[in-house]
């Protein structure tokens, strides 16, 4: 659960100014705020894995952003022709892999619990709350608010 009082914009220019040397100011966090603390652990564990390997000013944060239900965080090395180590590539799946499956037991809208849900086709992780407000909105035909919190 988001704690009360939860200002998104306020959030996000936290975490830029915290991750600032892998975050570009400009990138989009295109997500829900239920998932934003979730994205707080996973830059503080990929910007740790990527200064322990030397790479902190070598790789960026490149999107941030849902995919089928779940989080989708890309890393990537800042040129092109690079690739990172195999230590490092590594560790970096291990995390986003920590962060895929934490996404699909957390709503996307709330934080709470939630399950991944097929709602008419679109994949979202939702608490049974937000979930059964998505399928009374599909049901009326989709009009109006979708979450009215």
């Amino acid at each position: 659960m988001l704690p009360e009082g939860f200002v998104r914009e306020t959030f996000i220019t936290g975490l830029r100014q915290k991750h600032a040397r892998i975050l570009p100011q400009d990138i989009a966090f295109s997500v829900e705020n239920g998932w934003l603390p979730l994205i707080a652990e996973s830059l503080d564990q990929i910007e740790h894995a990527l200064d322990r390997h030397g790479w902190i000013a070598k790789a960026s944060v490149r999107q941030i952003k849902e995919k089928l239900g779940d989080l989708r965080i890309y890393v990537r090395p800042r040129r092109e022709s690079a690739s990172f180590p195999k230590a490092l590539s590594a560790e970096l799946a291990v995390i986003r892999d920590r962060y895929t499956k934490k996404s699909v037991e957390t709503c996307e809208i709330c934080g709470d619990h939630g399950e991944l849900g097929n709602f008419d086709g679109y994949q979202q992780t939702l608490c049974p709350r937000h979930a059964d407000q998505r399928r009374a909105w599909v049901a009326g035909g989709r009009k109006g608010d979708l979450f009215n919190d």
